[in-house]
């Protein structure tokens, strides 16, 4: 055999892309609403719960209670990705890259839309007749939705006490309950007894390495 066979040896290549790990497109859209809206800024319209009045007398006028009515303001906000792909660079290429480069930007803006959701959700509303009233999380309800942090670390307590605030308020009991976590929080969780424990959570989170359910979220 020539020494020189080497210089014949061939080079086998992907006929695909594989897309390098990274979150897949939106996890927190489906536990929104979402709207149609044509315009630069949307408002919503809101009714907040009545009181029945006991009636004491017979023949007493009727006791008129003001329905409370709150107004939301949302303003749209554009995100865009792109890149560009040369028919002459596809003739240098095994792999047609349109569609993979199609797949990677939809995983970019649901990315994006998760990030809006949870700036929106933690960050500063705007309500009043024209949406210029500004409302922070810490100061709605004088702040009673807000769960000390008492530590970085997401504990039980949190958690039990999130269940209270939504349980006292008497929110409905039909709306799905979810908490987002981060990784963090989510190995400190796994970290404590009631989590793992089939004594406290027949949820086998040490098995699965995941909590999907607990105290009803």
């Amino acid at each position: 055999m020539s020494n020189q066979v080497t210089t014949a040896f061939v080079q086998q290549y992907s006929q695909n892309l594989a897309h390098l790990a990274q979150q897949k497109g939106s996890r927190l859209r489906g536990l929104v609403r979402t709207e149609g809206v044509r315009a630069k800024q949307a408002f919503f319209d809101q009714i907040g719960s009545q009181t029945a009045s006991v009636r004491t007398t017979r023949g007493a006028d009727t006791i008129i209670n003001d329905t409370p009515h709150a107004r939301r303001r949302v303003t749209l906000a554009d995100y865009e990705v792109a890149d560009l792909i040369d028919d002459q660079d596809k003739l240098r290429m095994i792999v047609d890259p349109t569609s993979s480069y199609a797949q990677a930007q939809a995983f970019a803006i649901g990315r994006a839309m998760d990030d809006v959701i949870i700036s929106a959700a933690t960050g500063t509303a705007y309500t009043g007749e024209t949406g210029t009233t500004s409302v922070t999380l810490s100061g709605y309800n004088s702040g009673s939705q807000v769960i000390a942090a008492g530590g970085t670390a997401m504990t039980i307590a949190k958690l039990r006490e999130a269940k209270f605030i939504l349980d006292n308020a008497d929110v409905d009991p039909s709306i799905p309950r979810v908490i987002v976590v981060s990784p963090k929080q989510i190995q400190d969780l796994l970290a404590t007894t009631e989590v793992t424990s089939s004594d406290f959570n027949t949820v086998k989170a040490l098995a699965q390495g995941q909590i999907t359910d607990f105290l009803g979220f």
